[in-house]
């Protein structure tokens, strides 16, 4: 059966790569998972990029979910956009784009979008660090993706400890706290090293979710209040766009819109 995200993915790109599959569709792409339930791209931040991706979804009566207008004056301050639509099989397609990916660095983005014969899919290394957020299952994931990466990447990012036991002795000049602990040859030690990382890790996006959801608050009331269809696009774009330009800051650390 079609994957319908990789798909979009090929229609999006068409005419030259504006978007980069990531996450769970990523994790799927590079056959460590069978399915997942939406779509997630890494966007070009340019106008004719969030043309680009409109145009695509238009005809396939696509309506917008909460979230941000897909504009790179709120993707330029981290916000994302979301939307779905149903397949020719009535399947629900959910499809989310930002242009910020969390702990990617803009040299690491722009990396993605580079003339070559790479898919236009997220990197291993980079799926690894999108997956460092607050859920817990995302963290099964990096250990089986680090497996893709050669040994002193992987003993860096890994979160299966009995890798980490493994790799440490050849990285004697690794830092990371849970290799120097495997170093004494104690997997409790190993153990509680990984869970003090993961548990920071998981605090840094909850709050880093936390400040967009405050910041958010009166404009998602507002579209939440709008009907199904004056969401649907072309004019819920434009919907959108006029509340977020009253409501909504380009980014959480601004205190107006």
């Amino acid at each position: 059966m079609e994957n319908v995200y990789f798909a979009l993915t090929e229609e999006l790109n068409r005419d030259g790569r504006i978007a980069v599959l990531g996450s769970g569709q990523a994790v799927v792409w590079h056959r460590l998972a069978i399915m997942s339930k939406d779509g997630d791209w890494i966007l070009r931040e340019t106008e004719e990029a969030c043309a680009r991706v409109l145009m695509v979804l238009r005809p396939r009566r696509a309506r917008y979910r909460p979230g941000a207008p897909l504009d790179v004056r709120w993707l330029a301050g981290g916000w994302s956009s979301h939307f779905e639509l149903f397949d020719e099989r009535r399947r629900r397609v959910r499809c989310d784009f930002f242009t910020r990916p969390p702990r990617l660095g803009q040299d690491d983005v722009e990396a993605l979008f580079a003339d070559g014969e790479a898919p236009p899919v997220v990197d291993v290394e980079s799926l690894v660090l999108l997956k460092q957020t607050q859920r817990a299952k995302d963290y099964a994931v990096i250990g089986e993706l680090a497996r893709r990466l050669p040994p002193e990447r992987e003993l860096e990012l890994t979160t299966d400890p009995d890798r980490i036991l493994a790799l440490a002795p050849s990285f004697p000049h690794s830092n990371r706290p849970a290799a120097r602990a495997a170093r004494g040859g104690d997997r409790r030690e190993v153990v509680r090293a990984l869970a003090e990382e993961i548990d920071e890790m998981q605090r840094r996006d909850r709050a880093r979710l936390a400040a967009y959801e405050r910041a958010a608050e009166p404009y998602l009331a507002a579209v939440r209040s709008l009907d199904r269809d004056e969401l649907a696009v072309p004019g819920g774009h434009t919907r959108l766009v006029e509340l977020a330009e009253a409501l909504l800051p380009t980014s959480p650390s601004r205190t107006e819109p």
